[in-house]
């Protein structure tokens, strides 16, 4: 199905029925249908509502690149359009930033009392001196490289840098999901965590990479009587890497 939401034609599922809806929000570059299986496990109670964010799957890319605030925004004008008042989420990763604002706003429209967090970002990692050391002479090589008077010297060097150092989502990114990119992925959640009154399980993958099981302690820290489920042997996606144990844990909290 599709929806014109800001302008944009955005791709959406729903599955199920029941009494009570869960709204997916999904991770960065990660479109809905990477979820089946867990879209078909909560449907089996649940109407189940995901939908494509911008740029991702078969959602329009934006005009412009985007900050939190406006996939905040986007998500309350698709729950708008789509009639949805009330909601169970369930997010991963990027779509963890978003469900962090939403639940921790108390003029949030859309209500929401239990949330699940799938190895979600906002928690900033722990920079070491030395990764502060070279961040400094990464921007003072950007600055050379791209100055008028010394980019002929020093400009091939910076590509070569700043290709190294990209993480493969900023690299398979179009320049506008880019700068999308650099805007939100250093946004701190860690503030507003502790205004969340939803119920939180948060779910991680044990050897996630990409946001480490001690984001995911630290949000238990944060969040009122939030409950960690670490997935063993799993990493990012941890319904992919463990699926009977990820099931279970999911099981458990909905009852299923």
């Amino acid at each position: 199905m599709t929806e014109v939401i800001q302008g944009l034609s955005v791709h959406y599922e729903i599955l199920g029925k029941g009494p009570e809806t869960v709204l997916l929000l999904h991770g960065w570059g990660a479109p809905v249908t990477a979820y089946r299986p867990v879209l078909e496990l909560l449907a089996q109670r649940f109407r189940v509502v995901a939908f494509d964010m911008p740029g991702v799957g078969g959602t329009d890319e934006p005009a412009a690149p985007l900050t939190l605030g406006d996939y905040v925004g986007f998500t309350l004008d698709f729950c708008r359009e789509i009639g949805l008042s009330r909601a169970v989420l369930v997010c991963h990763s990027h779509g963890g930033r978003i469900a962090a604002r939403l639940l921790s706003d108390p003029s949030c429209p859309l209500q929401c009392e239990r949330a699940v967090f799938i190895d979600a970002a906002g928690v900033p990692p722990r920079r070491t001196l030395g990764w502060k050391l070279r961040q400094r002479a990464y921007k003072l090589l950007r600055t050379l490289g791209t100055a008028r008077l010394t980019a002929p010297l020093f400009a091939e060097r910076y590509e070569v840098t700043r290709d190294r150092r990209a993480s493969a989502d900023y690299r398979a990114a179009s320049p506008v999901m880019r700068r999308t990119l650099s805007n939100v992925v250093s946004c701190d959640l860690t503030p507003v965590l502790p205004d969340i009154r939803a119920e939180v399980l948060l779910i991680w993958g044990e050897n996630d990479p990409d946001t480490p099981l001690v984001n995911g302690k630290r949000m238990e820290s944060l969040i009122p009587g939030a409950g960690l489920a670490v997935i063993q042997n799993a990493g990012h996606f941890p319904f992919v890497d463990n699926w009977p144990q990820f099931q279970a844990v999911v099981k458990a909290f909905f009852s299923l």
